[in-house]
């Protein structure tokens, strides 16, 4: 049985294009190296400026803690260049700065806390909420280099759905049938706190989902994208292909029953949505999605008094009732006007760095660390770091496009999509625009397992960029190739048993020597009722057809007895007397025996001589 095999690329030569195109070949370390120092400086500045404007001085932890954050980033770094060397260059070094950057604010939110004891200006670098959220920096900079070295392949993941699904279903729910003294939190039971030890389950449930998603799309792409009836301009699918989205549907609705969690909920479901559209491009089923979710809301609305007090509080922030509720508890805008206030403060380019009163915003540190940014750096800084988002939502839609498989394809357009509907809902309910969720900016807020997840979302990214990357993986001709000796052994074998065959050999025999057996078809022949079969010989008797042996002829004869020359190859040979002249006792010359002449070539019609049996089949087959 052959062995799989598989082709190996050539170098092109020197008057060759380059066999990959350049967006596809490793960037060189100096640029990556420059980006990430680049990003360094912009650390230390921001530090440097806090701390003059806290305390006026700098200090040794002024310098430490940006130097400890880009050590973590170099590592990451090195491990992408040796794990995943033609992954995207830019992912990296924008990650790091924003997880940088939000280290060094939460550290400054720190130092001014209201509602605790301020950090001293000399903690060390592991102090307080900063010191932690640096801890779960490099413990994501780690879980990075494993998930790299274990994925290998983005595809094997494909093997796992399963397990991923129900391990994602599994930890997804378990807080909603935890007690609220272990799973709440602000209304929501979405925590699971043991001892010191606390954890967000569903930030590591969505990437386990993301994943089942990708695989079920692929499999089922086909007939989820089969035409249906056609309504206002738009074909929708068929009734009974709205199995999948309706699963996903109820799942999300009994997530956000059970745990009065929006967030995660909204969160998911439109992760199924974006990546079911990618799969299908048929926005009917964005249309239908955005309908069944609505409806449930609107439908659970009066049964869900954590939902209603969201909402009461977006549609009108500025109630006195609701800004100052009364004792006996009531909704609370407070959050929410504290930070459209301190947005309003900041203006166009800030309070500046250390400056500001990001502290009056409750929860500051989480989910309005957006709104206490803005405080201090501005609608300039905000949009400066919606601008690095953006840039990593675009380079993962372009990790999508790139690759080559469908699996690759959905999980890095998911992942694009997870984190642009993840800053939006957040700016989104910072600003009024929307109701509040609850959710964390990615990268940049507190919190170890929002941070945790998000670098091991960013180690899936790179793991399929750089499968994408691969020049041997480059489609559209551009990739030269040889087939491997192998594959070249086995046509040749095979042309040459198909050779022996047509010349009437046994496909399994040895070709022999010089010319192949021929059979002479003579019209005398023809007459005589049937074909001669080639043979050697004196001519045949009754003018039948004389036939010659083929010009290789048996093998030379044994020594002359008389030390005369050998025997000719034509066949036998005779000894001839004495002629006249010739000394006695000198040995007379041999002589071949004449062979017949052959016939006329214009008498002879050549073919080659057919097989006992086809080439396709075995001895005694009919």
């Amino acid at each position: 049985m052959a062995q799989p095999m598989s082709a190996t690329a050539k170098p092109a030569g020197p008057s060759e294009p380059p066999l990959t195109p350049l967006s596809g070949m490793p960037k060189r370390v100096g640029r990556q190296i420059t980006m990430l120092i680049i990003a360094y400086i912009a650390t230390l500045s921001f530090q440097i400026t806090i701390d003059l404007a806290l305390i006026s001085k700098t200090n040794s932890v002024t310098f430490m803690l940006p130097t400890i954050i880009f050590l973590a980033s170099l590592g990451a770094w090195t491990i992408t260049r040796f794990l995943a060397p033609y992954a995207d260059p830019l992912l990296i070094p924008i990650a790091s700065f924003i997880t940088g950057i939000g280290i060094v604010f939460i550290r400054r939110l720190d130092r001014s806390a209201t509602t605790v004891d301020p950090l001293p200006a000399d903690a060390g670098i592991f102090a307080g909420q900063g010191g932690r959220q640096l801890m779960y920096f490099i413990a994501g900079v780690v879980l990075l280099g494993i998930l790299l070295a274990v994925v290998r392949d983005h595809r094997v993941l494909r093997s796992y759905s399963y397990i991923l699904l129900f391990t994602g279903i599994f930890i997804a729910a378990l807080p909603g049938f935890l007690p609220y003294s272990i799973s709440g939190s602000d209304g929501s039971k979405n925590w699971i706190r043991l001892g010191g030890f606390s954890i967000q389950p569903s930030e590591f449930a969505k990437l386990m989902l993301l994943i089942f998603f990708a695989v079920y799309l692929v499999r089922k792409r086909d007939m989820l994208a089969v035409a249906g009836p056609k309504f206002l301009g738009m074909q929708f699918p068929r009734m009974k292909d709205l199995g999948p989205i309706l699963i996903v549907w109820a799942a999300s609705i009994g997530l956000l029953v059970l745990e009065k969690d929006l967030g995660t909920s909204l969160l998911l479901f439109g992760m199924f949505l974006s990546m079911l559209y990618m799969a299908t491009r048929r926005a009917s089923w964005i249309l239908i999605g955005l309908t069944l979710f609505m409806g449930a809301c609107i439908a659970i609305y009066p049964f869900m008094g954590h939902l209603q007090t969201r909402v009461l509080i977006w549609l009108d922030p500025w109630n006195p009732t609701y800004v100052w509720p009364p004792p006996e508890g009531g909704p609370s805008s407070y959050q929410l006007v504290q930070g459209l206030s301190a947005l309003n403060a900041g203006g166009l380019l800030g309070n500046g760095p250390g400056a500001g009163n990001p502290n009056l915003i409750p929860a500051s540190e989480s989910d309005f660390i957006l709104a206490a940014f803005g405080e201090e750096t501005g609608l300039v800084g905000l949009l400066g770091l919606l601008l690095l988002y953006a840039i990593l939502v675009e380079r993962s839609f372009k990790t999508g496009i790139m690759c080559r498989d469908l699996f690759g394809k959905l999980m890095a357009g998911g992942i694009a999509f997870l984190i642009a509907l993840q800053l939006f809902v957040v700016a989104g309910g910072v600003t009024g625009l929307i109701p509040m969720t609850g959710l964390t900016t990615v990268f940049m807020a507190a919190g170890g397992s929002s941070l945790v997840a998000s670098w091991l979302m960013l180690g899936l990214l790179i793991r399929v960029s750089n499968d994408a990357r691969k020049p041997w993986q480059v489609s559209y001709g551009l990739q030269k190739t040889e087939a491997p000796a192998e594959f070249l052994a086995e046509q040749a074998a095979r042309k040459a048993a198909e050779e022996a065959a047509t010349a009437g050999v046994a496909a399994d025999g040895p070709l022999p020597g010089g010319d192949q057996p021929t059979e002479l078809i003579i019209p005398a022949a023809m007459q005589g009722g049937g074909t001669v079969a080639p043979t050697s010989g004196p001519p045949a008797p009754n003018g039948g057809p004389t036939l010659q042996s083929p010009p290789n002829g048996p093998p030379p004869g044994p020594p002359h007895p008389n030390g005369g020359p050998p025997p000719g190859p034509g066949g036998p040979t005779t000894q001839q007397p004495n002629q006249p002249g010739q000394a006695p006792g000198n040995p007379g010359s041999t002589a071949q025996a004449p062979s017949p002449p052959p016939p006329p070539l214009s008498a002879f019609e050549y073919r080659p001589q057919p097989p006992a049996y086809g080439p396709d089949k075995k001895e005694g087959e009919q």
